[in-house]
């Protein structure tokens, strides 16, 4: 695509422009723009991060693995400060995960913004499936970062592979295009989604999505456009 890629983090002045300079504000004023704007907030502290094990299969954390009360204090935080920042200002959707520990987060996030529909729940914001992997001690995510670096579709140890992560989770996005614009959709996932997103929407390789979209629990940031994420 040819459209510059915008990131922002709350509370910055201007958004960071990457890539090379746009062309001239004629052609600049003949893009498209996104309806909406998006944010992406990973899940606060959860029992899983505590207890240094992955669970990603719904049969293991759709109703375990919530947060810690550590957990929910981040989450707040996180969001209140981007309401005092005036990140979030506007007409708010809350889509989570349906795995507990971003539900809870989505919950506490919707209930601070007075979310228009509470929560709705989409399984493609879930959390990437870890295969074999699943209950192992999580320094086993390294070795499948590793292997994204190499190739973002590969499904070594039964995992999903980033670039199907990637594809389901833009797939949403197309969809809330099409509805109703809302001036915010904040999409409450896991880290892996996020950092797939976030890599896409600055342009970057895929298999770079762990250094430059990884985030701690409970932050939040926006995807300032979504153009690329309504591209192939």
């Amino acid at each position: 695509m040819t459209f510059s890629n915008l990131l922002v983090h709350p509370g910055a002045a201007e958004p960071a422009t990457l890539g090379p300079t746009p062309p001239p504000a004629q052609s600049r004023s003949t893009m498209t723009r996104s309806a909406n704007r998006y944010h992406l907030l990973r899940h606060g502290e959860s029992t899983a991060n505590r207890r240094c094990v992955i669970a990603s299969r719904p049969e293991n954390a759709l109703e375990s693995y919530g947060l810690t009360p550590r957990g929910r204090a981040q989450v707040h935080d996180a969001v209140s400060s981007a309401l005092v920042s005036g990140a979030l200002e506007g007409t708010c959707r809350v889509v989570s995960s349906p795995l507990l520990r971003a539900r809870q987060s989505a919950q506490i996030a919707a209930g601070l913004l007075r979310a228009r529909g509470g929560v709705e729940i989409d399984g493609r914001l879930t959390e990437r499936g870890f295969g074999s992997l699943e209950l192992a001690p999580d320094d086993q995510y390294r070795r499948v970062w590793s292997a994204d670096a190499e190739d973002p579709g590969h499904e070594s140890w039964g995992v999903e592979s980033i670039a199907s992560v990637l594809a389901r989770a833009k797939e949403l996005i197309r969809e809330l295009e099409a509805k109703r614009p809302t001036d915010v959709i904040v999409l409450c996932t896991h880290g892996d989604v996020a950092s797939a997103l976030l890599c896409d929407a600055l342009g970057l390789p895929l298999e770079r999505h762990r250094d430059v979209g990884a985030l701690a629990n409970a932050e939040l940031r926006e995807l300032a456009s979504a153009r690329r994420a309504l591209g192939s």
